[in-house]
């Protein structure tokens, strides 16, 4: 059993790997559109992008969204031009800060939460950065992919790690949760026709559920504007 269960999360860890790695090559966003990205941020922002990997095309193409990942801006950790300053849940590293510089920012929209005070904006910020260091949820990953094919209801469940203890994430839940503590429910809209009769429970968010949720206006578009 102990041999089986080490195979299988070998079988895993190369999986994740190769999903995490790129399709294509992408050009590096200039000093310029760094700087003016970074002008427009504030903490709380949430930063939709679509990402270059063979996990964010498969996100892309099982959500049919641009979008295949969310993270936030939380300011600046750091001294420095390019500190890190936005915390994300990746599948490889799980939730880690990382610099502007490691975003596309040609690729990249944000939203800013609508009505949401100084000190609302702190405690998201405080709160994404205090799960930084948990692993990735790849249970609730699968989980969510699994319901996103076109299977009966029957086939399909719902991931059970979104409470304010949970110590492991996917990008969607991290934010999610954080939303959750000031009062900002953010829920799956049933766009997709496999998702009409799915529970409307957010352990069930995609990225592009964020682009579309009312709580957000945006104020960068992005290049990806359809």
């Amino acid at each position: 059993m102990m041999l089986l269960a080490r195979m299988r999360a070998r079988v895993i860890s190369e999986l994740v790997l190769y999903l995490a790695q790129p399709v294509k090559h992408s050009s590096r966003a200039t000093t310029t559109d760094l700087q003016s990205l970074a002008a427009i941020l504030d903490r709380g922002d949430v930063l939709l992008s679509g990402g270059n990997t063979r996990v964010a095309a498969l996100v892309k193409r099982m959500t049919q969204s641009t979008w295949s990942h969310v993270s936030m801006y939380v300011g600046p950790l750091e001294e420095g031009p390019d500190p890190l300053c936005i915390v994300e849940a990746d599948i490889v590293a799980g939730v880690r800060s990382i610099r502007l510089s490691e975003l596309n920012a040609l690729d990249v929209r944000v939203l800013r939460p609508i009505g949401l005070n100084d000190g609302d904006r702190c405690r998201l910020a405080e709160w994404v950065v205090s799960r930084i260091g948990s692993e990735y949820d790849l249970a609730h990953a699968l989980v969510l992919g699994r319901n996103l094919l076109p299977l009966p209801a029957r086939l399909r469940s719902t991931p059970n790690t979104m409470a304010n203890s949970a110590t492991r994430f996917i990008c969607c839940s991290l934010l999610a949760n954080a939303f959750a503590l000031v009062g900002y429910p953010i829920l799956p809209v049933p766009l997709r026709v496999d998702r009409t009769t799915a529970t409307m429970d957010h352990r069930n968010l995609t990225p592009g559920d964020f682009e579309r949720a009312s709580v957000f206006e945006v104020v960068r578009p992005g290049n990806n504007v359809r």
